[in-house]
């Protein structure tokens, strides 16, 4: 008999489930710009939204994406007007505001330096008493925090990585902080031949993260969501489309 009632419970919590994700007709998510990976103008408007719309896709859901600062998109999303946005590493504090998805990609970050003054990254004593270049409020992993807090090394943070790349070029940091992909894609948009030829990186990644999509808590459709966005994610990277897709952005296929 309990185990009866057990079956049936489980069997009504299924049909909710299934229930919700297709009242949802459009799911709604706000993205930045951050090339390859997001772009308004990019093909499928990025090579990580592509794999997120798709994934939904293979569970019969459609997605709507809306182009905005990163910060509105967390906002919105934080308030329910928008189901979530894909491209964001875990931390404790929005975890205690958002759902998490299941890691999407893993962002790599290197340091991007000038041939003329070569750095070459093997542990944390080759960043000791560098100034390095980065993006306001990003975190770049336990690592970097923590030379930071000992005041090992400084953080130079400027709007955008284009800034940082830039002041790199001028001499005022000695390397940029940043996602390898994201690096040579604005490399190949923003800089001339010339400008590129006097640039490298680091072989060896400084931090390597997950990047997730968050979703709302304040949407009761959304725990629903997230499981078929999840369920379509790991069918996606079984069939290999996932690194396929991947490998295409790194070659330049999504400007």
């Amino acid at each position: 008999m309990h185990r009866r009632l057990f079956n049936q419970h489980a069997g009504l919590a299924l049909m909710g489930l299934g229930a919700a994700a297709r009242a949802a007709e459009t799911v709604r998510l706000g993205i930045g710009e951050w090339p390859p990976y997001f772009g308004a103008e990019l093909r499928q408007q990025g090579v990580f939204a592509h794999i997120v719309a798709e994934a939904f896709r293979r569970e019969s859901l459609q997605v709507a994406y809306e182009s905005m600062p990163w910060k509105r998109a967390l906002s919105l999303v934080e308030s329910g007007a928008l189901h979530g946005s894909p491209g964001w590493t875990h931390s404790e504090e929005r975890a205690r505001l958002f759902l998490y998805s299941d890691p999407v990609l893993i962002s790599r970050e290197v340091l991007f330096f000038a041939k003329k003054k070569p750095l070459r990254f093997r542990g944390e004593e080759d960043l000791r008493g560098l100034v390095l270049g980065a993006t306001s409020s990003y975190h770049y992993g336990p690592l970097i925090g923590q030379l930071e807090q000992a005041g090992q090394l400084r953080l130079d943070r400027a709007p955008s990585d284009e800034l940082s790349l830039r002041k790199l070029l001028l001499g005022r940091v000695d390397a940029v902080l940043l996602n390898r992909e994201v690096g040579l894609e604005l490399l190949r948009r923003k800089f001339t031949p010339e400008e590129r030829e006097m640039l490298d990186y680091s072989e060896r990644a400084v931090a390597e993260k997950p990047s997730h999509m968050v979703m709302s808590r304040a949407r009761p459709e959304v725990p629903a969501l997230l499981t078929a966005f999840n369920r379509g994610l790991a069918q996606l990277q079984r069939e290999g489309l996932v690194r396929r897709w991947l490998d295409e952005a790194n070659r330049g296929g999504y400007g």
